[in-house]
């Protein structure tokens, strides 16, 4: 279970998140909704580490963040896979050296047993080894955001955060990848937390829904209560969804 505590965050005299309490219970599928700039993916990057807030706590299995050390760190974040906003892939690199990425820079086996590993990662997202040897560049943009997801997914871990995942996709390839978002949820224990503007996502995958408005919690609870929610503010960002 992760239980964000009060946490608020500022960058400068820009206040981009202010006073935000919720759990996300284990083996949940949380969205978290809101329009660009109300503070969604700081909030993502606060849960794993990537920013430090200025006040509040982020729980984690019961331990505070606050007081991990680089190695606790090293630790947790095995648990988790984040794919990053557009994947995040680079350009440079084939598809086996992006997904085999953290293997190859913890020397974690032999080329072909990391190569071996990628591919079971890439099978998960329905993708073949074919595709190994190619760059992003290559690829179609349903395809990039399958290869971030196997990336993520390489070490097997408790937590999945996904950032934006179907922006920039035609519905077929979005409503693809949503149903791979419900997949992978399925395994025991897991959970994923998935940053989104798309209404289409939330039906498609979410127990659970928070909103984030002007930086701070407007919603958390089930998303038929969010879809039934009488909020203006919550009914003018369904119109646009």
């Amino acid at each position: 279970m992760i239980v964000i505590d009060h946490i608020s965050k500022s960058f400068g005299r820009q206040r981009v998140l202010d006073d935000i309490s919720l759990e996300i219970p284990t083996g949940s599928r949380l969205c978290v909704v809101g329009s660009s700039g109300a503070g969604k993916s700081v909030l993502s990057r606060i849960i794993v580490g990537l920013e430090r807030p200025d006040a509040g706590e982020v729980y984690i299995d019961g331990e505070a963040v606050s007081t991990f050390s680089q190695n606790d760190w090293r630790r947790i974040l095995d648990e988790f896979g984040v794919v990053f906003q557009g994947a995040a892939l680079f350009d440079s690199l084939s598809v086996l050296e992006n997904v085999g990425l953290k293997l190859f820079e913890n020397r974690e086996g032999t080329r072909q047993q990391i190569s071996d590993r990628v591919v079971d990662a890439l099978a998960q997202v329905n993708l073949g080894p074919e595709i190994l040897q190619k760059f992003p560049a290559q690829l179609s943009g349903g395809m990039r955001k399958r290869v971030g997801i196997a990336r993520a997914i390489i070490h097997d871990p408790v937590y999945l955060i996904y950032d934006e995942p179907t922006t920039g996709l035609d519905p077929v390839s979005a409503g693809a990848i949503d149903m791979l978002i419900h997949h992978l949820a399925q395994k025991p224990g897991r959970t994923s937390i998935v940053i989104t503007h798309d209404m289409a996502t939330v039906r498609n995958i979410a127990t659970q829904v928070a909103m984030v408005y002007e930086h701070r919690l407007l919603f958390a609870g089930s998303p038929s209560d969010f879809l039934a929610a009488v909020n203006p503010e919550i009914q003018a960002f369904l119109e646009r969804g």
